[in-house]
């Protein structure tokens, strides 16, 4: 039977909070053992075309991955892409989540993405209780939803839209009749003083792609819940709340430290009513949840210990051209999403300069702190390391991940990407890059270019070959060709 989605396919895309090194970087600090990302069993609800499953199977391919989708048409599609890709071990399945059952099997880490608030309870009962019917002891799910109280703004929207076109079907006519009202919305409001609330929904509709637009703001289900009630929702089903995919969306960020002490001491030390306060406070309208067997006991908070086993990267750049590790010098770091740390403390400083020399490389914590020992001419501090990486982690400027990445920081003299994302290039705009995440290679020049980069080409050989295309003298075609590689080095396009 056909679906909404077969009519209207939903643009899919790898989505790195979702990645099973991300869940198992959380549990392991939950003092979880998850199974290893290299050698794991993943199954993905509504997975649509497998965009977002299919980059994991093919960077780990010693591991198992399904899944399942009620729409014939993306499954076909994405099937189309696995055989391209010759992958052996994932598969695509058109089936209902509703039909499926225990006989599917077992996983190690369970992901339902854009799904929770856009079906009917009894298939949300559903997701639930298959999730706890197939999750490894030790296994984590993934679950992402609207959340409220944010989501009464959203629900404004789209209670506007939805009367404002009426009848209207087709897709072209409901974005545009949708989009509308929204001007008109954003038109009668005062040029000043207008809720940052309002403004960042308006923008996020006026800018989204209009497929999303239809399936998730003008959908047929609309379900908004309090991270208490998804927590109680998932009780039901022997299931509990472990952490939120982004640790630092469950800090208080910018909220007041007089705000913050009251929530601590309402909440006597229970997480789920501090966040819920936090949420409260922040507006918030979404939620990407990690839930465990409810038998698990799990620490108030990260076991720092646990850092040793990991790897960390960020993005976060010094300010100033040469950086000081000198004591009571500042020093400002900048990373992605507004995130950033101002520090005069020397083994801080040092640790975030080495990874800032090593992005999108990530480190181990043993390489961080033989590099922080020496630049600082200081012994290992371990204990030290760990609190500024628990800090800089929930401040959302370093990354935290249970695997090592396969990107390199430099550009070498064979260059190279992964066979994925040459094939990618060849094909369309969209290219997943080591850190699963996806450029939109918009320039034919730079998918040509993704395409050559099979470790055989050094850059005269590159030049070359992209010559007949550029129509650029040759000097600065080579130019144009190093700065390119240097910025998909950057995004994490390159491998080793």
């Amino acid at each position: 039977m056909s679906t909404l989605y077969d009519e209207v396919i939903y643009p899919n895309t790898p989505f790195a909070q979702t990645h099973p090194g991300r869940l198992a970087t959380l549990a392991m600090l939950f003092g979880m053992d998850p199974a290893p990302i290299h050698r794991c069993r993943v199954l993905e609800l509504g997975c649509g075309d497998g965009e977002n499953l299919i980059p994991m199977a093919f960077e780990n391919p010693a591991s198992q991955f399904l899944g399942l989708d009620a729409a014939a048409k993306t499954i076909r599609a994405g099937n189309q892409e696995i055989a391209t890709l010759g992958l052996a071990n994932v598969r695509l399945e058109h089936m209902d989540i509703v039909d499926a059952g225990p006989d599917i099997g077992t996983f190690d880490y369970v992901i339902a993405h854009g799904l929770y608030s856009w079906v009917p309870e009894p298939v949300r009962d559903k997701l639930l209780a298959l999730a706890k019917a197939v999750l490894a002891p030790h296994g984590v799910a993934f679950v992402s939803y609207n959340a409220l109280p944010g989501g009464r703004v959203r629900q404004m929207f789209r209670d506007m839209m939805l009367f404002h076109l009426g009848a209207a079907t087709e897709l072209d006519a409901r974005i545009h009749g949708a989009r509308e009202v929204v001007q008109w919305f954003q038109a009668s409001q005062p040029s000043e003083g207008q809720s940052s609330v309002f403004q960042s929904q308006v923008d996020s509709i006026m800018e989204r792609r209009p497929q999303v637009l239809y399936h998730d703001e003008l959908g047929t289900v609309y379900h908004p819940v309090y991270l208490r009630e998804f927590a109680a929702h998932a009780a039901r089903f022997g299931l509990q709340f472990l952490s939120e995919a982004n640790y630092h969306d469950m800090q208080p960020g910018n909220l007041p430290s007089t705000v913050v002490a009251e929530i601590a001491r309402v909440a006597g030390g229970n997480r789920i009513v501090r966040d819920q306060y936090f949420d409260f406070m922040k507006c918030r309208m979404f939620r990407q949840t990690l839930i465990c067997h409810q038998d698990i006991l799990l620490p108030a908070a990260p076991l720092a210990a646990r850092l040793l086993s990991l790897y960390t990267a960020s993005a976060a750049k010094p300010v100033s051209a040469k950086p000081s590790l000198s004591s009571g010098v500042a020093e400002e770091f900048r990373g992605g999403r507004g995130t950033g740390v101002t520090t005069a403390h020397p083994l801080t400083k040092a640790v975030l300069l080495l990874l800032a020399e090593a992005w999108p490389q990530t480190l181990s914590i043993p390489e961080l702190l033989a590099g922080a020992s020496r630049l600082t001419g200081e012994p290992p501090d371990p204990e030290g390391v760990s609190q500024i990486l628990m800090a800089t982690y929930a401040a959302g400027v370093i990354e935290l991940h249970a695997q090592h990445l396969h990107c390199v920081a430099r550009v070498s003299q064979f260059p190279a990407a992964s066979e994925l994302a040459r094939s990618q290039a060849r094909r369309g705009r969209f290219v997943t890059t080591a850190r699963h995440t996806t450029i939109e290679a918009g320039d034919e020049n730079i998918r040509l270019l993704i395409g050559l980069l099979d470790g055989t080409r050094d850059l005269g050989a590159l030049t070359g070959e992209l010559a007949p295309f550029s129509g650029l003298p040759e000097a600065e075609l080579a130019h144009g060709i190093q700065v390119n590689l240097a910025r998909l080095a950057e995004m994490g396009m390159l491998v080793s």
